[in-house]
């Protein structure tokens, strides 16, 4: 598998932390674990994809810095999630901003596929989508 094919099949993070987020509700893997496995994911999301990802670096400017808030507003979500369990139930703060990004993970979704038809990046937001609703169990 070439680095093009694994940057394109970056979803399939998204959907393996939705079913980790899960198991950690359920008490099947402990907690540190999935907090371990997320910030190892959203290091992956944010900084390092946007070494990894050559589209960023051809096309236009507008293309560009949405696909970079999309992988910030990604990571961010990945790091929320985690962070809810560290929490105390009574935190809404963080509720509140995980339900922001993902109101704008919903937004760059209609916009990625009305507007850019931009596949991959579709795909992502509505992985991302299920992992916003899975913390809000």
């Amino acid at each position: 598998m070439t680095k093009q094919n694994i940057l394109k099949k970056d979803y399939i993070l998204m959907l393996l932390l939705s079913v980790l987020y899960f198991l950690s509700i359920q008490k099947v893997i402990p907690n540190f674990v999935y907090l371990i496995i997320a910030l190892i994911n959203s290091f992956y999301f944010f900084p390092i994809k946007l070494f990894l990802d050559k589209s960023l670096f051809t096309g236009p400017m507008k293309r560009k810095v949405i696909k970079v808030f999309s992988y910030f507003i990604i990571s961010s979500i990945i790091v929320f999630s985690a962070l809810l369990f560290y929490t105390d139930d009574g935190n809404n703060f963080i509720r509140t901003t995980l339900f922001v990004y993902g109101m704008l993970n919903l937004i760059l979704l209609f916009y990625f596929y009305f507007t850019e038809n931009i596949s991959s990046s579709f795909i992502l937001s509505v992985c991302t989508s299920i992992l916003v609703s899975a913390t809000s169990l």
